[in-house]
């Protein structure tokens, strides 16, 4: 295990959405895995991240109306939402390309 990521503390007002989710928050943030070991969580070692309690507490955050990459740093966005593979610039074989009519 690597440890825990460097945090920092923010005072929210108890009625706005992010203090309504705080402890879900927290959650999150303790099950961020380290930059030198993005699969492993901290909490949970033997599950590859994002384990199931970081996908508790980001649904939570989520249900109440908070985007979950405000609160992941950028180095694991790639594993939360993997980048589409590219599209093909050919068609396939017997699909015309748009603006073409079809044999």
């Amino acid at each position: 295990m690597g440890g825990l990521r460097e945090i920092t503390a923010v005072v929210v007002a108890a009625e706005c959405p992010v203090g309504g989710v705080v402890e879900a928050i927290e959650q999150v943030t303790s099950h961020l895995p380290t930059a030198n070991d993005p699969e492993v969580c901290p909490l949970c070692p033997a599950r590859p991240w994002p384990c199931s309690g970081f996908d508790a507490a980001a649904g939570h955050i989520q249900a109440a109306g908070i985007p979950i990459g405000y609160l992941v740093p950028l180095d694991l966005h790639a594993r939360l939402w993997p980048p589409p593979q590219l599209r093909p610039t050919t068609p396939p074989p017997g699909r015309a390309q748009i603006g073409e009519e079809s044999s």
